[in-house]
C-alpha cells in the first residue's frame, strides 16, 4: 500500500507561520510566494494499493495542496466532494480518512507530472515538465483498469507521453472535466461535475 502521508503537527506549524507572514507582512509574503512557486515543484507519492481499479490522474498539485502536502488540498476543489458524492456520502474532515475512503472504494490517486516549474497553480504556467512512471505503476497494480484523467492538461500530457504504450492500451482512458474550482461554460457546479464523473462507476466493483 502506498500513502501520501504527512505530519499534522508540522503542517499546522507551516500553515500558522505562512498565515502570520501574510497578515503581518503581506508584501514580503507575496514576494516569497512568487519566488517559491517559480522554483521546481514536485508531485506526491501515489495513493494506491492492490484493490485499486480506477486511477485518478491530475496534472500537478496546486499551491494550496503543496502547502498542505495533501491531494486536492484546496477546499474549493471539487474532487473530494465528487468522489464522496458518487457513493452518496459526506466528505470526511480528516485527510487520512479521505485517503482511506478512496482506497476502500478502489480509487487510486497520482499526477501525470513528477515535477515542473510553475508560478501559481495554473496549468498554463507549467514548463520544464517531467512525467511520472505511470506505465510502471500500472504494471505493479494490474487491477487498475481505468484512468480518470482530471482535466485537459492531465489528459493531453498523458496521451502525449504514454498514449501509445502497452500499459495504456490495456486500460480505459477517460478525459473528465477538471475538478478545479474555476467554472467553465458546461461545468459550473458540483452537480455538473458529479454527473460527468459518474463515467468511472462501471469500472468500480463493489467496495469492501
Amino acid at each position: 500500500m502506498s500513502y501520501a502521508k504527512k505530519s499534522n503537527g508540522t503542517a499546522a506549524v507551516c500553515r500558522a507561520a505562512a498565515e502570520q507572514r501574510r497578515c503581518e507582512q503581506p508584501a514580503l509574503y507575496m514576494k516569497e510566494a512568487a519566488y517559491n512557486m517559480s522554483l521546481t515543484v514536485y508531485s506526491f507519492e501515489p495513493v494506491v494499493d492492490e484493490r485499486s481499479q480506477v486511477l485518478v490522474l491530475g496534472s500537478m498539485p496546486g499551491v494550496p495542496s503543496l502547502e498542505l502536502n495533501e491531494y486536492y488540498g484546496n477546499p474549493r476543489n471539487y474532487l473530494w466532494r465528487v468522489l464522496y458524492g458518487l457513493f452518496g456520502q459526506e466528505v470526511d474532515e480528516e485527510y487520512e480518512k479521505r485517503l482511506e475512503f478512496a482506497l476502500s472504494h478502489r480509487v487510486a490517486m497520482w499526477d501525470v507530472l513528477k515535477s515542473c516549474k510553475r508560478e501559481g497553480s495554473l496549468d498554463s504556467n507549467i514548463r520544464d515538465e517531467v512525467v511520472n512512471d505511470i506505465p510502471g505503476l500500472l504494471t505493479r497494480y494490474p487491477n487498475i483498469r481505468c484512468l480518470a484523467l482530471n482535466g485537459t492538461k492531465a489528459h493531453d500530457t498523458f496521451m502525449r507521453h504514454f498514449g501509445k504504450t502497452d500499459a495504456a492500451s490495456r486500460v480505459v482512458c477517460l478525459k473528465l472535466p477538471s475538478t478545479s474550482p474555476v467554472p467553465t461554460r458546461t461545468m459550473k457546479t458540483l452537480d455538473d461535475r458529479l454527473a460527468a464523473w459518474r463515467a468511472i462507476e462501471p469500472y468500480l466493483s463493489s467496495a469492501d
